[in-house]
């Protein structure tokens, strides 16, 4: 493991999480200095090269520090798109909204349910009775509120670890869905994950994933100033061709990937996989 300082915060150089390869190009994104965005040569993969340990992480770059500052910094940095963007908020009614919810209800009548960063457990909150909620969360605090979700519903379990340490302690073939929503774009392991994920998932199990979609129009359009860049949070960022390339070498099958689950339009893409 290389530990590296970047602005006197702890970090760990990253390899190519696709494909482990170690020669890749720096991407030029004023955005994102000091954090270096990297494509791999290899497989074209991109991500930031160094990722924040767990606790740095934890402490200053968790999505409920971070998502506020960023709308306040993008309202003072671009007040024209901000007010734009704000005011044209009826484009996302223009299709279904999809939820993980809808996804699992559509795909599986009953069973374990695995949340990978549930936060507080809005989302596992949200499910029928049929199903028993459990999650995994780094953060003990954000985890007290979802073990009192699942105590509310009488069953199921939180971890409070990393992801991948947390999906150890679920038996093989134990989960009849996992949900990872706007969550892999930020796992300094994301194959790893995906590959627990797939041993932990029942035979007829799914993955419900959301993340950015890298490789959408808005992105090319507005460049550095793109929604989905967030730094050092956000180190994975997937174009469609790489999430299904990653989540098929991890040992999962695509059963859901339609164009407008990938819209080149949207800033989001969601993919549905099973056991392979």
């Amino acid at each position: 493991m290389n530990v590296v300082e970047i602005d006197d915060r702890k970090a760990i150089l990253r390899n190519c999480p696709q494909c482990n390869a170690t020669a890749a190009h720096t991407l030029s994104n004023e955005a994102a200095k000091p954090w270096l965005l990297k494509k791999c040569q290899q497989c074209d993969f991109v991500y930031v090269h160094a990722a924040p340990v767990y606790e740095e992480l934890l402490a200053t770059h968790s999505w409920d520090k971070t998502a506020v500052q960023r709308q306040k910094d993008r309202k003072h940095r671009y007040p024209i798109l901000h007010r734009i963007s704000k005011s044209t908020r009826w484009r996302l009614h223009i299709f279904k909204r999809h939820t993980p919810v809808n996804f699992i209800t559509q795909h599986i009548t009953a069973g374990n349910v695995l949340d990978v960063g549930c936060g507080k457990g809005a989302q596992l909150n949200a499910l029928p009775s049929q199903y028993t909620a459990n999650g995994v969360e780094i953060s003990q605090v954000e985890a007290s509120f979802a073990m009192e979700v699942t105590k509310k519903r009488g069953g199921g379990s939180i971890i409070v670890a990393p992801a991948v340490d947390g999906l150890k302690q679920f038996p093989d073939n134990s989960m009849a869905a996992v949900i990872m929503r706007s969550y892999l774009e930020h796992e300094a392991q994301p194959k790893e994950v995906l590959i627990e994920t797939a041993r932990v998932l029942q035979p007829d199990g799914i993955v419900v994933i959301k993340v950015p979609n890298y490789g959408c129009f808005n992105r090319t359009v507005f460049g550095e100033r793109w929604c989905g860049f967030r730094f050092p949070d956000h180190l994975n960022y997937f174009t469609p061709a790489s999430l299904e390339s990653m989540c098929t070498s991890a040992g999962l099958s695509i059963k859901r990937f339609k164009f407008l689950d990938k819209f080149p339009l949207s800033d989001n893409m969601w993919l549905i996989a099973g056991k392979a």
